[in-house]
């Protein structure tokens, strides 16, 4: 009877068990296994590009008054040999204004003006790719971010600090320069809408996009 009851239970299907060995193969030891850490110091060109109305005298009259040298940091998570996080942050300090400030033209106005400085933190999260994590180390990168303007000019306009949400865009690749130090190359393009206000009155508005050119040093630590 017993042998009678054993042949009527049907034998398990090996597909059945598929879900289970997947399963058992993205363990945490799987990807502790897999993952790897880059961490190091960025220098950048930071460059906004667009043009956007500005109703206040003591803000940046134009996008590329805030252009310069960037200093900053970055980190890249990597998950497996091809996907990963990486955050990236930058702070660029201007000074700008001083003399006749916008300069003058036969369409805008100018008055005089004290120099003044403006400061811009740049901080992006993304998700990265690697083509090719046995060839050229070459990644490409899509994410969101954030970009802080403030410093005296704009605290003296009134509106504080002001951050705009951004769409961020990416490249880089690295050169290795030891076992566990590389040389890192990038660009990344942030996209947002700039809308600064005080007190309900408009000071700067419009579309700007701020490129950041960066050369890092990182250290790797993981398995691969």
């Amino acid at each position: 009877m017993l042998v009678r009851s054993m042949r009527g239970v049907a034998a398990p299907n090996r597909w059945s068990t598929l879900p289970l060995v997947l399963l058992a193969s993205v363990t945490p030891g799987a990807l502790i296994a897999q993952a790897s850490v880059e961490i190091g110091p960025l220098v950048a060109l930071y460059s906004p590009l667009g043009r956007h109305d500005v109703f206040s005298v003591g803000l940046p009259a134009a996008a590329g008054d805030l252009r310069g040298v960037a200093w900053g940091a970055e980190g890249r998570f990597w998950l497996t040999p091809r996907f990963g996080v990486q955050i990236q942050g930058a702070v660029r300090s201007s000074r700008f204004g001083g003399g006749l400030y916008p300069p003058c033209t036969c369409c805008v106005p100018c008055l005089p003006s004290q120099p003044s400085t403006a400061t811009v933190v740049v901080a992006t999260a993304q998700a990265v790719y690697r083509p090719s994590p046995a060839g050229f180390p070459f990644w490409l990168s899509a994410g969101g971010g954030v970009v802080r303007r403030g410093g005296p000019a704009y605290a003296d306009a009134g509106s504080g600090e002001p951050a705009s949400f951004a769409g961020a865009l990416g490249a880089g690749c690295n050169l290795r320069l030891g076992r566990r130090v590389s040389a890192s190359f990038g660009v990344t393009t942030l996209f947002y809408q700039v809308d600064v206000a005080s007190n309900a009155q408009l000071l700067e508005h419009g579309f700007q996009a701020d490129v950041l050119a960066h050369l890092g040093l990182t250290w790797r630590w993981g398995m691969h």
